[in-house]
């Protein structure tokens, strides 16, 4: 019975994936893994280690000056105030070099100076490289700064050891139902919960939401209703959302999704703009949360009665603000019907509503402008998608 699930969830992942998301669980996925556990993470047997980081000084290249000049890596005019940068400094420097693929800041440690504009610097540098791509290269050499960085400077910058530890202690602290709930694919191997499943978390965004989605945030300000632990508004920034704000009833969940926005700044080198709000799903209709461009509901407002969700619509609506939600064919709850949802969308606000289905999927997105068009077209043939 076991083998005959899995076989069958096999089919269905692939049937919605593709076939190349097989190549992309070995290249993307099982690979960094086995690099990390193997080749060069803190597990790894030192020999292994020790000839990685030996190879890797032979193919990576050193950096041109000018490089570290236009990152302001140098003081460069500034003025040395003999202090101590504080983390935040340093971990703006790191994450500007490391952007960049300039890796190495390890070796000059002892010249990191704060500066008299607040930042901080290097008087010197040595033996720095720049990585020219991700991999996993790049990942080793970026861990090894920030743990140095950890150790010289009694700091906490996120490391792959430390996400990982995180990440197992932030799971163990919520319920039972919600540990795997809505899994995320990080990217070079890192995964929460069961990521290649494609109906919820970043699984359900690559193969569906995120065609639907991601030009309707792209640039825009979003407010996500009932956000679990962030994995749609996280996807919904690195697709370009400019800003999200995601309102979540649980405090666990709610603290899962902050550590997984900080994780996802930190692998992806880069900060978002995201605000996780502690509360339930209609301050937007009592608060002031301020004005957004797109309004989202995953698999959630249809738990509210049905009075309160025409409020959060009209509310939605009067803001002119493009309205998606997610409904669910699955369960018997009557507003989670695509058909009730749409018919609460035109009656308050929405006269233009397109609903996006899957074939053998039972979670419609339902999108909604109060203007006299949508910006999509409606999905109706098998999306063609490669890995997260």
């Amino acid at each position: 019975m076991a083998v005959t699930t899995t076989l069958r969830g096999m089919r269905t992942i692939i049937r919605r994936r593709g076939v190349s998301y097989l190549g992309y669980l070995v290249t993307g996925v099982a690979l960094p893994r086995f690099a990390y556990r193997w080749l060069w993470g803190p597990s790894a047997p030192a020999g292994c280690r020790h000839a990685f980081a030996t190879l890797t000084r032979w193919f990576v290249p050193d950096v041109r000056p000018e490089r570290l000049h236009l990152l302001q890596i140098l003081l460069d005019g500034r003025t040395d105030t003999g202090q101590v940068p504080p983390a935040p400094a340093i971990e703006a420097l790191m994450n500007r070099a490391h952007a960049a693929g300039i890796m190495g800041l390890r070796h000059s440690l002892d010249e990191l100076v704060l500066t008299n504009d607040g930042t901080a610097a290097f008087r010197s540098v040595s033996g720095l490289r720049q990585h020219r791509r991700r991999g996993a290269a790049f990942l080793a050499e970026r861990d090894a700064d920030r743990r140095a960085c950890n150790a010289r400077f009694g700091v906490s910058l996120l490391t792959e050891e430390g996400v990982r530890r995180l990440l197992l202690k932030r799971k163990n602290g919520v319920t039972n139902g919600y540990r795997d709930y809505a899994p995320i694919d990080f990217g070079d191997g890192l995964t929460v919960g069961a990521f290649v499943k494609t109906d919820s978390g970043t699984g359900r965004w690559a193969f569906f939401n995120g065609r639907v989605v991601a030009p309707l945030v792209a640039r825009r300000r979003v407010l996500d209703l009932g956000s679990n632990n962030g994995s749609l508004p996280l996807m919904m920034l690195r697709a370009g959302a400019r800003a999200v704000v995601a309102i979540e009833g649980d405090p666990a969940i709610a603290e899962f999704a902050r550590l997984n926005t900080r994780i996802l700044e930190w692998r992806d080198v880069r900060p978002y703009d995201a605000r996780i709000i502690t509360g339930d799903m209609r301050q937007f209709v009592t608060d002031d949360l301020g004005t957004f461009d797109v309004v989202t509901a995953f698999c959630s407002l249809y738990y509210l009665p049905q009075e309160d969700i025409a409020r959060i619509i009209e509310k939605a609506a009067a803001m002119r603000a493009t309205l998606i939600v997610q409904a669910n064919e699955s369960i018997d709850n009557l507003p989670a019907r695509a058909a009730v949802l749409e018919a609460l969308m035109r009656r308050h606000g929405y006269p233009s509503v397109e609903v996006h289905q899957y074939p053998g999927f039972g979670r419609p997105i339902l999108v909604g402008c109060p203007h006299l068009s949508v910006a999509t077209a409606p999905i109706v043939a098998k999306p063609q998608l490669a890995g997260v």
